[in-house]
């Protein structure tokens, strides 16, 4: 979803739910080096006239412009993978979670909805 998409969305929840709340958060990755910043995720939650609470979660990664594997035929040591990553450049990926418990989200997926 690009941005300008992401943004109407935002102002369509903003017109039409209650108790709209829009946050961004660094999106954190654990990896063999440790726990890793990998780009941000923006978070939409908002009430439906129902009294449904949604979270929509829009993750934003870098483009990865490069992949190196290294490898070493010495006994002990394991292989490595480095990616280079886009400055300019980023992927979007938007989640839906409903609320089925106090603060215990469930995606919502097409086969939820039964499509």
């Amino acid at each position: 979803m690009q941005d300008d998409r992401w943004q109407e969305l935002v102002e369509m929840a903003k017109k039409h739910f209650t108790n709209v709340s829009l946050t961004l958060e660094d999106l954190i990755l654990e990896t063999s080096d440790g726990p890793q910043k990998q780009g941000t995720q923006d978070v939409l939650t908002f009430e439906n006239s129902k009294g449904d609470h949604y979270k929509l979660v829009r993750e934003n990664k870098p483009v990865v412009l490069e992949k190196k594997e290294l490898y070493s035929h010495r006994a002990g040591q394991s292989a490595q993978t480095q990616y280079k990553f886009s400055e300019t450049e980023f992927s979007h990926k938007l989640k839906v979670y409903k609320e089925v418990d106090f603060e215990e989200w469930e995606e919502v997926t097409l086969d939820k909805l039964g499509f």
